[in-house]
């Protein structure tokens, strides 16, 4: 797994020196949803990251930001969604924090039964990252992905 390798002139080479921070909070909508993870992978592209983490930061960041809108927001447009990116070379992280009630990670199971689409996005998120983190009571998830 490999982190930015372009330069700041576009040309492959040398790991990108540039690190950025997103910060924003969005309405719990699917355009909402879809401009985020646009955002994020645009910032990502600028960078020059790898496709492979392009792949894996953009599936895990939308699967998280769904299951804020769905499970923890309930699909109330009226609530908030916080996002928050850090880049750098060889390394991002994603958080994601909705308003609902949380849930207990401990009951979610690692592997979804066949035909099941409850618990899919956690376990894609956890099977693609480095490390996922849930804090509080379940309403905020840190997903990183590390240079190895």
């Amino acid at each position: 797994m490999n982190g930015p390798t372009g330069t700041t002139d576009g040309s492959a080479g040398s790991p990108l020196k540039a690190s950025a921070e997103l910060r924003f909070t969005i309405p719990s909508t699917p355009a909402a949803l879809a401009a985020a993870v646009r955002m994020v992978r645009t910032s990502m592209e600028w960078m020059a990251f790898e496709r492979d983490w392009l792949f894996r930061a953009e599936l895990c960041l939308q699967e998280a930001l769904l299951n804020a809108h769905y499970h923890g927001n309930e699909e109330d447009g009226e609530r908030e969604i916080h996002v928050v990116c850090s880049l750098a070379a060889g390394k991002v992280e994603l958080e994601v924090e909705d308003q609902g009630k949380g849930y207990n990670v401990f009951e979610c199971p690692s592997l979804p039964p066949k035909g099941d689409h409850h618990g899919r996005g956690l376990y894609l998120i956890r099977h693609y990252m480095s490390s996922v983190v849930t804090h509080g009571n379940g309403a905020r998830i840190v997903m990183c992905l590390n240079k190895e």
